[in-house]
């Protein structure tokens, strides 16, 4: 039997679930140009799940953490985002995990569930392997630890869970 996931990635699903519940075609429309459809935003958050999973097995390949000091600015937005859950508004995503636009709901809910259940997979094995100091580098605020970067997850998707509830 499958051992159960993280509770914090197990939120994450719950949260994108939850704002996500009976959306059809209509979450795929941008009713501001400039704004994510719903999809979008979905498609955003599991390419940042998949792309910490990614840096996970990354590490794992290395056998080392690929993490680099952070600035004092860094530690600052840091404390901020992962000990106060203050998510700035307004910042450009990376490009990395920038939506294609070209996945319907049930698409991006499926890539949901398997790049949660792939960043549980990496995210245990990289602090059993490699231990729990700073492990890989988030491109703006810099080196976190496997469980800031679970973390970070549950309050980049409650963040965006907003966007979500706003446009629905």
């Amino acid at each position: 039997m499958a051992s159960p996931m993280d509770p914090r990635l197990d939120r994450c699903l719950a949260i994108v679930l939850d704002v996500t519940g009976g959306a059809g075609d209509e979450a795929k429309v941008r009713r501001d140009p400039a704004k994510w459809s719903v999809v979008e935003i979905v498609e955003h958050l599991t390419r940042a799940y998949s792309g910490t999973a990614k840096g996970f097995e990354r590490c794992l390949e290395k056998g080392a953490p690929l993490a680099s000091a952070a600035t004092l600015k860094q530690a600052l937005q840091q404390f901020a985002l992962i000990n106060l859950g203050y998510f700035p508004e307004g910042r450009q995503a990376p490009k990395h995990i920038m939506p294609s636009g070209e996945l319907d709901m049930n698409a991006v809910l499926d890539a949901v569930r398997r790049d949660l259940t792939r960043l549980d997979v990496a995210a245990a094995r990289t602090r059993q392997t490699l231990g729990t100091g700073k492990m890989l580098d988030h491109p703006i605020i810099g080196a976190l630890t496997v469980d800031q970067w679970l973390s970070f997850h549950v309050i980049h998707t409650r963040h965006h869970a907003k966007q979500i509830i706003s446009r629905r």
